[in-house]
């Protein structure tokens, strides 16, 4: 849903191609153990990573023969301490976001200050932080690595949840305003808090931040069309207005993002193990203040409309993980597929709804959904985790293009 996980697993995209490999992973907040080593806190990283590619160059360095590459920024003992404390605090993610819905609703008095124009601006921030993640290379390298599943994840991810979304706000006996909440939420791209519950599922890691990354470029379009479609036929909907909204809150900043990495790696790298901490920071403040200004929605429709949003996110895990079995698909990638068609971009939907429609009850189950596949997806992440086979993490990557 949020940037919170993707700067959190930067370093597994350098394992995607050889011309990744020169953006160090330094600044990883979340472990990388993709092999397994998950001792290794990667938010001391920055000087992991690079004592790594240290002694690697250093064996053939050593005689001489071969130039080391270029060291990372030093990086002090006070410094690596609060990386470290930007990721344990980034691990407690779901805490946050419940902590966020529980506090906006019993002390809404706290919240009300943020504002349409900060929540906007906080998104436009967590899209920038996942720009910073990435480089251009990367972004190229979405479309053309392991094609096959990338194509898959799309339609999994335009297909299935909005399918679902529009039954619900039709059938589910909603008002219009939470009817048009449901549905708009459905035609969200992936959210990148799904990385983070990837991460801790033991996903596909590399596809889980492919995915995320091309449904976010793929929503300039699919997003107004599909909201077009759903929302079209309960209330008006202005697609090349919204479409000019997704443009300027995801395309913008990610590119934002990404140039300031392209241009400055070395500052970036300083400043990225400290980006997930106040992109959750952000999505705390959303959550409350989206919740805090809609206490009365939530207190007379909680519960019905908390059992459709509920049952949209769980038949996204659900149809994700079991179509993907059908196709011969390794648990794995099935994980890493449930996860990211079951966990949607909700911040973006909730500020659509802000922007877009004039009905403030329409933003309710863009907030709830934040809560709620948040809790189903930590639930699910921690049960994997707890239940995949170790010899599953170690099988070759052959194995996973050849599904």
């Amino acid at each position: 849903m949020f940037a919170a996980g993707q700067a959190g697993i930067a370093a597994h995209l350098n394992s995607l191609h050889p011309v990744c490999q020169s953006q160090s992973g330094a600044a990883a907040s979340v472990p990388s153990d993709e092999s397994n080593s998950s001792d290794a806190p990667s938010s001391g990283s920055s000087s992991g990573s690079s004592g790594g590619s240290s002694s690697s160059g250093g064996g053939s360095g050593e005689g001489g023969s071969t130039p080391s590459p270029p060291a990372a920024p030093a990086i002090g003992a006070l410094e690596r301490g609060l990386g470290e404390l930007s990721a344990n605090i980034t691990r407690l993610f779901p805490v946050w976001v419940l902590l966020a819905a529980f506090s906006g609703y019993h002390f809404p008095q706290l919240y009300l200050w943020f504002d349409t124009t900060c929540v906007t601006w906080a998104l436009v921030f967590m899209m920038a932080s996942m720009g910073l993640t990435l480089t251009y290379a990367e972004i190229g390298l979405v479309f053309t690595k392991k094609p096959q599943l990338l194509v898959l994840g799309m339609l999994l991810q335009y297909t299935v949840l909005p399918s679902i979304g529009y039954l619900i706000s039709r059938f589910w006996g909603l008002t219009e305003g939470l009817a048009v909440g449901v549905a708009l939420v459905s035609c969200m791209p992936g959210g990148t808090a799904s990385n983070i519950v990837a991460y801790i599922a033991k996903g596909d890691m590399p596809l889980s931040i492919m995915m995320t990354t091309a449904s976010t470029l793929m929503a300039i379009g699919t997003t107004p069309i599909l909201t077009s479609l759903l929302v079209g036929t309960l209330v008006p909907v202005d697609g090349q207005a919204m479409f000019m909204s997704v443009l300027q809150l995801v395309l913008a900043p990610v590119i934002v993002g990404t140039t300031l990495n392209q241009l400055f790696p070395a500052a970036v790298q300083r400043v990225k193990p400290f980006t997930p901490f106040l992109a959750t920071v952000s999505v705390f403040m959303v959550v409350a203040s989206m919740i805090a200004s809609n206490v009365a929605v939530v207190a007379q429709s909680g519960l019905h409309i908390i059992s459709a949003v509920f049952v949209l996110h769980s038949c996204g895990f659900a149809l994700g993980f079991f179509i993907s079995k059908g196709l011969g698909l390794s648990d794995k990638i099935a994980r890493t597929n449930s996860i990211e068609v079951g966990m949607q971009s909700s911040a973006l939907a909730a500020v659509l709804a802000k922007l877009h429609f004039a009905d403030p009850v329409i933003v309710a189950p863009c907030v709830l959904s934040a809560c709620t596949h948040t809790t189903i997806g930590s639930i699910l992440a921690g049960y994997w985790a707890a239940t995949s086979k170790p010899e599953e993490e170690e099988e070759p990557k052959a194995a996973v293009a050849a599904a």
